[in-house]
């Protein structure tokens, strides 16, 4: 099988040069939209979109969102834009607490490894923010390739664990501080601030998702960055200590704090 890696400031490896010189060019557009400042949401959703214009002239096109409640990355007139270009718009909700919007012709309330979503029957899936938070991972991965048809496409949109981010939250939950510490900042769990879900990171990086995604023709990686882009977990005095970090951090080539990667099976 053949694996892509790539960055969206543009590195590749076992790529054609020509091949790899159109997709440098087209993922750093959407880098750039993220470093501008652009709104994440809008950003994965067009890349989501472009691989689904592609798709649309297989017959009855697929589109599978994991983790749907509550919009795409919050975000419900995102979720209904995507919708609209399916023939049918599947939702994947494990949380019973968590509202799915009617946009949906069918939805599982389960984990999506449990979900009887019939096999090689998805043109296009994704998640926002669920792939770090799985803790074997690769059960994960094996349903997403068990689910997709032949070409079929996978984006999942999740933090960097090279990033500083995820040391910090992963000590802050140790010490059993990080649901009071984003009480403080934002409210109480689940109803003014997201769930904040237990974390494990383990395909968060390059080298991760490389071992886990074998089975699929291709995998790519991408990485966004931008100065103030942790501003949410910083109190607004000290929201400079962040951006002086991130700063520091694109001087030096280090990886922002969100992570993309797309699979074709």
């Amino acid at each position: 099988m053949k694996n892509v890696k790539s960055t969206a400031t543009g590195n590749s490896v076992q790529q054609p040069a020509a091949r790899a010189h159109a997709d440098e060019l087209r993922w750093s557009s959407y880098a750039r939209r993220f470093a501008q400042g652009e709104r994440r949401a809008h950003i994965f959703r067009d890349l989501i979109l472009a691989d689904a214009a592609a798709a649309e002239r297989r017959e009855g096109l697929s589109i599978l969102d994991i983790g749907c409640g509550g919009g795409f990355d919050k975000s419900a007139p995102v979720q209904e834009c995507i919708g609209r270009v399916a023939d049918r718009y599947i939702g994947v909700e494990p949380d019973p607490e968590i509202k799915v919007a009617d946009v949906f012709d069918s939805t599982y309330r389960c984990c999506f490894e449990d979900a009887s979503i019939e096999p090689e029957s998805i043109d296009i899936a994704f998640s926002v923010m669920v792939l770090e938070h799985f803790e074997h991972p690769q059960e994960f991965w094996n349903k997403v390739h068990a689910t997709l048809k032949d070409g079929g496409v996978f984006w999942g949109f999740t933090v960097d664990a090279r990033h500083w981010f995820v040391t910090a939250s992963l000590l802050m939950e140790r010490l059993r501080i990080k649901d009071a510490y984003l009480d403080m900042l934002h409210g109480k769990r689940g109803e003014s601030r997201y769930a904040n879900y237990g974390v494990f990171y383990r395909t968060n990086t390059p080298d991760q998702i490389a071992a886990l995604t074998s089975e699929f023709s291709s995998t790519t990686v991408l990485n966004f960055h931008r100065v103030g882009q942790l501003d949410y977990y910083f109190p607004p005095a000290l929201r400079w200590v962040g951006r002086t970090v991130d700063r520091f951090a694109g001087a030096m080539g280090l990886p922002g704090s969100i992570l993309a990667v797309r699979v074709e099976k």
